[in-house]
């Protein structure tokens, strides 16, 4: 008697600096990793091509003893996910109007299910992480910048035209600082790296008591100001409380606009935790609604670079229901 195989999923999370990969089973849980440079520079068929390249190796592992049920990707940027396109990307500066349904499709047979990195994050924490448990959910990455996918209802959330979910550019502050999106005040220019650096620097010059005081300003990291909060830093410390009250106001305008079970911190500036969270919650609770406020928690990521991958992954599975 033929002993059933157990289904597997790829999920790939493609960056503008690397390429993520996983074997995915059903419970979230990762066979196999791998991890390339994208190397966009070379042009989108050498990308399709390694993406490809990688997915052969991984149904390969996957072997006799699995059975490959689907393929997810996540992009940055405007995804049409009917057509399986990337509209623009501010990453992928070079790529507009690109069919990368079509052709990943082509070059392995598969069919490809595609949403927006931010979204499949969002995803993955939702299944398999933080999000577990809920219907109704945010995911907020601070890095860079602020990235951001909702759940409602069990769903993605797209909008009208795919481009819902940017909780980074919602204004918090008029005629605030400039943001690269190119308005001003948005919650991106007060939580973002970016910003965190231009803060701290403004703090140094006020504040000549910090042990970070005598780091060579161009080469400051969110690390850094962590480490030195740690240890006590009361000027990190304080940089860190403003960070959570901007994040809160934000996230306090979102608790009432969709009354919220969760949202869910995840990226490197997140890692300062409670430092930040802490204050986040604070406002939150300030400025939200009773009913709000009370159906709400904010609670840091749990799976780190993974959600990428399990999400797209999870994309896939969901398409077989």
């Amino acid at each position: 008697m033929a002993i059933k195989k157990q289904n597997v999923f790829i999920g790939v999370d493609l960056g503008a600096t690397n390429i993520k990969f996983g074997l995915v089973l059903p419970d979230g849980n990762i066979l196999l990793e791998r991890k390339s440079e994208t190397e966009i520079h070379r042009g989108v068929n050498y990308v399709f091509d390694k993406v490809a390249d990688f997915t052969h190796t991984l149904a390969d592992y996957a072997g006799e003893n699995y059975e490959l049920k689907g393929f997810g990707i996540g992009v940055p940027g405007l995804i049409d996910t009917r057509k399986k396109e990337l509209v623009e990307a501010s990453n992928f500066p070079d790529w507009r109007d690109i069919k990368i349904g079509y052709e990943l499709e082509k070059r392995l047979n598969l069919e490809i299910y595609i949403d927006n990195d931010a979204n499949l994050a969002a995803l993955g924490e939702y299944a398999f992480g933080a999000g577990r448990g809920v219907t109704e959910m945010l995911m907020v990455t601070l890095g860079s910048g602020v990235g951001s996918g909702l759940i409602l209802n069990g769903s993605i959330y797209h909008g009208s035209k795919g481009a819902a979910g940017e909780f980074g550019h919602i204004i918090i502050q008029q005629n605030g600082p400039l943001c690269s999106c190119g308005s001003r005040g948005c919650v991106e220019a007060f939580v973002g790296k970016n910003a965190i650096l231009r803060r701290m620097k403004e703090i140094l010059q006020q504040d000549t008591e910090s042990i970070l005081k005598n780091h060579n300003p161009t080469n400051m990291t969110p690390e850094d100001i962590y480490f030195a909060a740690e240890k006590g830093d009361k000027p990190a410390i304080r940089l860190f409380k403003e960070v959570g009250e901007s994040l809160g106001v934000g996230l306090g305008n979102i608790a009432n606009l969709l009354n919220l079970e969760r949202i869910v911190i995840g990226g490197g500036i997140a890692n300062a935790g409670d430092l930040i969270l802490n204050h986040a919650r604070k406002v939150l609770s300030e400025n939200a609604l009773k009913t709000n406020r009370e159906s709400i928690e904010i609670v840091k990521a749990e799976l780190g670079e993974r959600a990428g991958i399990v999400g797209a992954a999870k994309l896939a599975m969901m398409s077989l229901n």
